[in-house]
């Protein structure tokens, strides 16, 4: 069973298709949206996939549930054309030239999104298991410790087997706020130490896992094993690479990187089922898009092979809070 941070992925060709997007979004709707919001989720779902003789090329849609506040909606095709999907108020979307369209909903429970509750950064999360496997490997996590500070974490696991993902989650949920990056690390292994050494075959190989502590000014970052990714300011890139180790096994204290960022620069991570995306970033101009909507468009173009894919896109808008806040 999949994990209600992860998206379901539809890979939409046929009526049938679009009826399978439609049932599945609306028993996620049923605990959680009224009457008018579960309508205005099927008008999404509906604007989205249009009449199947006019369906794009290679249309693609992820679901999830946001807790009980929602659900969310992408779309991606590869359809070379500019789509403009009707009920625009409701769907924000991207068009890259030459590859294809890019659309996100959320539907709330209300008819009005709750108010921002990161006031540090815009994050964006995209997760989707392994096609063939029943639950996903990978994982992420983030919270805000308050205006100035917030952890993010994102795990490379083995496809269809969670538990180890799922426990790292939990760990980083219930460190102390103001943690390093390499003391949050150490609690991940600490933790999963005795699960390693008694059952090392339960989920195959360890997997890995990347902390980010984040502050308005600044990163640390550190990662075992095989979770990349960059920083981006300006159209310039730095990559952030993690050396071989593995969640359980590698003894040594990971390294830690210190990079500062500003209003505006974006974090990227992801798991190996995806490349190149800070690059890919940069090439489709995805600055000024939802973090969300950036994540969808790069789970499109940078996807490579078959396994769980997961890309987290953080933008630092502290300034900007900052600036908000004291205007009010």
């Amino acid at each position: 069973m999949l994990p209600t941070h992860c998206h379901r992925r539809f890979d939409v060709a046929t009526v049938d298709d679009i009826d399978a997007v439609r049932d599945w979004a609306m028993t996620l709707a049923h605990t959680r949206l009224c009457d008018a919001a579960r309508e205005r989720l099927n008008t999404v779902v509906t604007a989205l996939t249009s009449a199947p003789e006019r369906l794009p090329t290679a249309l693609t849609l992820l679901l999830r549930p946001l807790d009980s506040r929602g659900v969310e909606c992408l779309a991606f095709d590869r359809d070379p054309t500019e789509r403009v999907v009707e009920h625009a108020g409701f769907i924000q979307s991207h068009h890259t030239p030459t590859v294809g369209n890019a659309h996100l909903a959320r539907v709330w429970a209300t008819d009005r999104a709750p108010p921002p509750s990161h006031a540090l950064v815009d994050a964006g999360v995209v997760m989707v298991p392994h096609p063939n496997a029943a639950d996903c490997g990978d994982g992420w996590f983030f919270r805000c410790d308050g205006a100035d500070h917030g952890v993010a974490l994102l795990v490379d696991g083995q496809p269809g087997r969670n538990r180890r993902a799922r426990r790292i989650e939990a760990v980083v949920a219930s460190t102390t706020p103001g943690l390093s990056a390499q003391m949050v690390i150490g609690a991940i292994r600490r933790d999963l130490a005795a699960i390693c050494t008694a059952t090392p075959s339960t989920d195959g190989a360890t997997g890995a896992a990347a902390v980010l502590r984040l502050s308005g000014h600044a990163v640390d970052y550190t990662a075992l094993g095989t979770v990349a990714g960059g920083m981006i300011r300006n159209g310039a890139v730095t990559s952030l690479a993690a050396r071989w180790a593995m969640v359980g096994y590698n003894p040594q204290i990971p390294a830690c990187v210190h990079l500062r960022w500003e209003t505006g620069d974006h974090v990227i991570l992801h798991s190996d089922g995806c490349s190149r995306l800070p690059v890919l970033f940069v090439e489709r101009g995805l600055h000024r898009v939802d973090p969300t909507l950036a994540a969808a468009i790069l789970l499109r173009d940078g996807a490579v092979g078959e396994d769980d894919q997961t890309i987290v896109v953080l933008r630092n808008r502290s300034r900007r809070q900052a600036t908000s806040c004291e205007a009010a």
